[in-house]
Parts: structure tokens; sequence; C-alpha cells
């Protein structure tokens, strides 16, 4: 069942989104609620599942890798497992999301790379030999925009 979260709840995972590193207290004045309450509260989506961990995001484009791009996979027909290839894929060093999903595809990954050459290596050279992987197609994000689901209901 789904837990239901009013103004305050949203606007504590708010603040934790933008940053996680934030203390109860510091929370609890931007948002004029007492210290406590914000404890409780984090304490409560914590035990609920809302907040699953806290985390850092690492930006890729500050350590070189310029380039992210989604991979279509077709997984081989028959006796194949897509969570068993999924997990080899999300082992690979430069995937950073891999997603089941439904369609004429399989499987979508995200990736990140330093350039069109060592995406294309890695595809041809470690991807494509992951057994299971039958096909691929490949696209390159230009931009990136960021959003919060959070008030999506």
């Amino acid at each position: 069942m789904a837990t239901e979260l009013d103004e305050k709840d949203e606007a504590i995972l708010q603040s934790l989104e933008i940053d996680s590193r934030k203390g109860t207290q510091a929370i609890a004045d931007s948002l004029s609620l007492p210290r406590v309450t914000v404890h409780d509260r984090i304490r409560r989506l914590k035990e609920k599942g809302v907040i699953k961990r806290f985390t850092i995001q690492r930006d890729p484009r500050a350590v070189g890798l310029e380039l992210r791009a989604f991979i279509f996979i077709r997984c081989e027909r028959g006796q194949v497992d897509r969570r068993d290839v999924a997990e080899q894929l999300i082992a690979l060093p430069f995937c950073i999301r891999v997603s089941i999903i439904t369609g004429d595809w399989d499987l979508l990954v995200e990736v990140v790379a330093s350039s069109m050459d060592t995406l294309g290596d890695a595809i041809l050279d470690q991807l494509s030999k992951v057994p299971g992987v039958s096909g691929t197609q490949t696209m390159v994000s230009f931009y990136e925009f960021e959003g919060s689901a959070s008030s999506f209901r």
C-alpha cells in the first residue's frame, strides 16, 4: 500500500533531494518546523521505504565522461533470463542504469563514455559479448533535464 505524504513530508524530501547531507536542524530551520518533527518524519519515511538511502550523485562530466547514451538491447529468445543479462550489464564500468522494459526491446541501458570512440569500443568489446545479448540500438543524448516526480500523483 502506498504511503500518504503530506506537504511537510514533501518539503522534507525535496530538501533532502537537493542536498542529502543537510542536517535535521538545517532542514527544520528552512521549513520553520521543530527539529524533532523533521527527525521523526525522516525516520518514518525511511521505515516505510519512501527514503531508500542517502547518497551522492556523481557528475560523469566532471571526470571526463562527456558522452551519455541509451542503448536498447534485445535478448536472445528462449531460455535467457533478462534479469541475468541485466545483472551482467550493470557490472560493466560504463553502465550506470539497466531497466527491463516492455515493447520491441528487452532492456534499456544508460551508459557514459569519454568519446564516441570509447563508447563504440565498449559496445563492441564488452556489451555485445555479454551472453544473451542479440542486438542493440544506441541513441546519444545531447542534453539532460532533471525533475522531480514528487508532485506527480
